[in-house]
């Protein structure tokens, strides 16, 4: 045989196999080597007795299962199952598991029922709300035959119109006024004009009422831009409201609760500059105060806290601004020019030159327009900015909303100067220095011949 495949080698290549006997001594199984392909049969691979191994608990087990009866083991599962508690009962995993799965729907539900009853509670609650600011309880015909006058000022909104009426303790609620004049089709139909309201009205019949522009007045006073007071009184006695002399009488001593009005300085004309240039509808036996009153109320209006933290920030008091104002409307007749002349008014303010308005001067002489004379320009009076430093003593005219806002909000510029450019044109020339004006005012006059 070949010397290379010796027992060590056989052994190390092909290793041994071991198998199960079973031990005579004490009915255990035993592990023992089987022999390795090759040996020759009837020979003991081993001279000595090999020692014996003790049986494990493996072993052990496996010999008790082959000595127990085949029916045990289905007894024994049976006792096992008997042993376990049932799926449905106590704390098992599978219970836990369906327990927890319950509970999530259970918790799903909950939450859904509670979003469900919330958000009905929330919508009846919002529904209730607007119905009560759609259809208030209160709100029946109870005509009271008292009767308030209201005046619509011409391209009014609804949100002016409910604040107009809400100031007049006509409406409860201009959210509510606005909101049913939108879903009720009124937006964009009301009209201008003063209206006698009664105060039991609703406010649909107040609603119809300024839509169908029936106004309570008889005459229509309209007051352009620029006028003074004395015509303002002029124009009253022409409509036959009341004279001008009670109309003036009224301005200088009459009292009226406008929080604009305070700290006024004693002047010739009290109200000149707040008397708000509109048209206005009256009744016939309407007196001087009731017509002052509506023309104070709309400048109230106009009047809005942009314009009164403007004035705040101005570093000026209403007043001056209104004189400011006053003076750009008798002078300036080109709406985009009006910023500009009131930049070159605070500029000459700002370097202490004076003002040199004609316009003053009219007003202090009295009139309306016209050429000045030499006697004009030498008056002594407050009001000639050809004299005197600084404004006048007040307002020269009642000032329209757009003179007031320029009067707020000048340009910037360098501007000393202006002059007209030429006769029969309403625009200016601007100028930075005097020569130039010097210039201007040369072509101006070269223009009349």
């Amino acid at each position: 045989m070949d010397d290379r495949f010796d027992r060590d080698q056989t052994e190390t290549r092909y290793p041994r196999r071991e198998r199960y006997r079973t031990d005579d001594a004490t009915g255990y199984p035993v592990r023992e080597e089987r022999r390795i392909y090759g040996e020759p049969a009837g020979q003991p691979r081993m001279q000595e007795e090999p020692a014996r191994m003790e049986p494990s608990d493996w072993d052990k087990y496996l010999h008790e299962a082959e000595q127990e009866p085949r029916y045990a083991e289905p007894r024994r599962r049976e006792m096992k199952r008997a042993e376990q508690p049932h799926p449905s009962i106590g704390n098992s995993p599978d219970r836990r598991r369906k327990n927890r799965r319950k509970k999530r729907k259970m918790t799903g539900f909950a939450k859904g029922l509670i979003v469900l009853v919330v958000a009905l509670i929330v919508g009846g609650g919002m529904f209730f709300a607007m119905s009560r600011l759609m259809n208030p309880p209160e709100e029946e015909m109870n005509l009271t035959g008292e009767t308030v006058s209201v005046t619509i000022p011409d391209g009014a909104g609804t949100e002016e119109i409910a604040n107009i009426l809400k100031e007049n303790d006509l409406i409860g609620s201009v959210f509510g006024f606005k909101l049913t004049s939108k879903l009720e089709g009124f937006d964009g139909t009301y009209k201008q004009g003063t209206y006698n309201v009664d105060t039991g009205m609703t406010k649909r019949q107040i609603m119809e009422l300024i839509q169908s522009g029936k106004v309570a007045m008889d005459v229509k006073l309209t007051i352009p831009e620029g006028y003074t007071v004395r015509q303002i009184a002029a124009k009253v006695e022409e409509e036959g409201i009341c004279t001008a002399e009670a109309f003036i009488n009224e301005v200088n001593t009459g009292t009226f609760e406008y929080a604009f009005l305070k700290d006024l300085p004693e002047r010739e004309y009290r109200l000149e500059g707040y008397l708000f240039p509109d048209t206005y509808f009256l009744n016939v036996d309407m007196g001087a105060h009731e017509v002052i009153d509506m023309m104070l109320k709309r400048f109230e209006q106009m009047y809005t806290k942009e314009y009164q933290d403007a004035v705040t920030s101005s570093g000026y008091t209403l007043d001056e601004i209104v004189t400011l104002a006053s003076m750009v409307e008798k002078e300036i007749k080109l709406p985009e020019e009006r910023a500009r002349a009131a930049g070159v008014m605070y500029n000459r303010l700002r370097d202490g030159i004076t003002l040199g308005i004609d316009a003053t001067v009219l007003y202090a002489v009295g009139k309306s327009s016209g050429e000045l004379t030499q006697a004009d320009l030498d008056i002594d009076s407050p009001y000639n900015t050809r004299k005197n430093y600084g404004l006048p003593l007040g307002p020269i005219s009642n000032p329209g909303e757009a003179s007031i806002k320029a009067a707020l909000f000048p340009e910037t510029h360098k501007y000393l100067y202006y002059v007209v450019e030429a006769v029969g044109k309403d625009n200016h020339v601007y100028c930075e220095t005097y020569d130039e004006f010097l210039a201007a005012k040369a072509a101006y006059n070269a223009s009349a011949q």
